[in-house]
């Protein structure tokens, strides 16, 4: 893994080759069973916004698995809570100390076919993990990744994470397919939201 520990205009952790190859054959396999079986936007949460309506599908795992620990995908993206990586967060700001009180989290899987995008919003949870992935060569322009208040956009690459405050806005502009004819060659995300579950 590749840290990039940002602090200016907003702290925030990229992560680049999150997984290692194994892992992400383990991710591909789920993503590849998966992706006929993604649900609408109306599904998914957050869909509505303002008057608008993302376009994407997705599915939580968590209504997939009745034993979560049978998904591919959450076995691997436990790594995502080592002791590394809350390290290189709390560089970004003390405020990710959050993180250590997380004690809830729910894994999206979201895919960006020709058209898909996600206008501006936030997510109603603690802390955002996001990694991207598709398949190579790249069969898409498009789908960039952007904190909307700040007008910083984050390139979008293959097994990369970014690690955020869910308060902050952020969209993903439009995909667009070069190649129609290769299945499943769009842009796929998987989300981790982190919660604080009250103990009473």
């Amino acid at each position: 893994m590749k840290f990039t520990v940002v602090k200016d205009p907003i702290p925030f952790l990229i992560i680049d080759d999150t997984y290692n190859k194994e892992e992400q054959t383990q991710i591909y396999q789920e993503l590849d069973f998966l992706v006929d079986k993604l649900q609408g936007p109306d599904k998914t949460g957050s869909a509505l916004m303002d008057g608008k309506e993302k376009n994407n599908k997705g599915l939580f795992l968590n209504d997939v698995f009745s034993d979560i620990n049978f998904s591919n995908i959450v076995k691997t993206n436990r790594k995502i809570f080592n002791k590394e990586i809350r390290e290189k967060l709390f560089e970004c700001h003390y405020a990710y100390r959050l993180f250590n009180n997380t004690n809830q989290d729910n894994t999206l899987i979201s895919y960006y076919d020709n058209g898909g995008s996600y206008f501006s919003h936030s997510d109603d949870t603690v802390i955002t993990v996001i990694t991207w992935f598709f398949k190579t060569p790249k069969n898409f322009i498009g789908g960039e990744f952007k904190f909307t208040d700040f007008n910083l956009d984050i390139e979008v690459k293959n097994n990369r994470s970014v690690i955020f405050f869910s308060s902050y806005m952020h969209e993903v502009s439009e995909v667009s397919i070069l190649d129609l004819s290769v299945p499943a060659s769009g842009r796929f995300t998987v989300t981790d939201f982190l919660y604080i579950k009250p103990k009473y």
